[in-house]
């Protein structure tokens, strides 16, 4: 793999980590600003798992508090999403430099491995 793009790839998975790290804190201290109970409720509205006249509801009493969570999750999910997408590329790009994988012909009679 080229050297500018493991850099270039790794500069955006260290991006994303740290990020998705600050994401993750500023949840943290909304849900304990706005409560337990309020935060289920939003994260029942985000996942979509409410009929329309509770999502109306919820969303008539929304204030800022609950709209800067939702918006915190729509950027979490868009870190995580770019972390995974450079991962994979640093996966992609590497596999066209390593050599190729010598198997060990199986033994007769051999049975597979049990997972662990």
């Amino acid at each position: 793999m080229d050297e500018d793009v493991e850099q270039f790839l790794a500069a955006m998975a260290k991006s994303a980590d740290a990020t998705t790290h600050e994401l993750e804190i500023e949840e943290a201290a909304l849900r304990a600003l706005i409560g337990g109970a309020r935060a289920e409720e939003l994260e029942l509205l985000w996942t979509q798992q409410l009929d329309p006249a509770d999502e109306e509801d919820i969303k008539r009493y929304m204030d800022w508090n609950d709209k800067k969570l939702i918006w915190i999750w729509r950027r979490l999910e868009r870190s995580r999403e770019r972390r995974v997408a450079a991962g994979r590329a640093y996966m992609i790009n590497s596999q066209g430099t390593a050599a190729p994988a010598i198997s060990a012909p199986a033994k007769a009679g051999a049975r597979p491995r049990k997972p662990l």
